[in-house]
């Protein structure tokens, strides 16, 4: 390929890049595709980062405040002992009162992935060590089978 007719193929792209017009799927802030990637309002010319750090903490930061997820905890903080009197409990509540309904179990479930205390990995509760998928269908009452007594039915 000679010299000429790659120079004006890049120069064919480089318009191509500024006239047309793109937001970023991923932050909606509204920037065209060439501010986005843009250092100091000059593009990246070579192997380099296009993204400055201050504007990508800015944009993590936008999209982290539009987007809020709740921190949950990582392990079971409930010992052995806690964890088998719990399991005791739960038994003798699902003898005596059955099942919920399916309703009542995605409300429960719904207020045990918004919890602090939910462990999503494992879909546990680190406060009672329970595995909550299965413990949402316990009947009975609600106060004594969440030991932060979060569900309301």
């Amino acid at each position: 390929m000679t010299s000429a007719l790659l120079t004006i193929r890049l120069i064919s792209r480089r318009q191509r890049l500024r006239t047309d017009r793109h937001t970023s799927p991923a932050f909606s802030s509204g920037m065209d595709i060439l501010q986005e990637l843009s250092c100091n309002g000059v593009p990246p010319t070579g192997p380099v980062s296009a993204w400055p750090r201050s504007r990508h903490r800015q944009l993590v930061a936008t999209s982290q405040a539009a987007n809020p997820r709740p921190v949950h905890a990582t392990k079971v903080n409930a010992g052995l002992g806690k964890m088998a009197r719990g399991l005791v409990g739960n038994v003798g509540q699902a003898i005596v009162n059955g099942k919920v309904s399916e309703e009542i179990r995605n409300e429960r479930y719904d207020t045990c992935k918004n919890c602090p205390f939910f462990i999503e990995d494992s879909k546990r509760c680190s406060e009672c060590g329970c595995f909550m998928e299965a413990k949402t269908w316990i009947g009975g009452d609600p106060n004594a089978l969440c030991p932060k007594k979060k569900w309301s039915r």
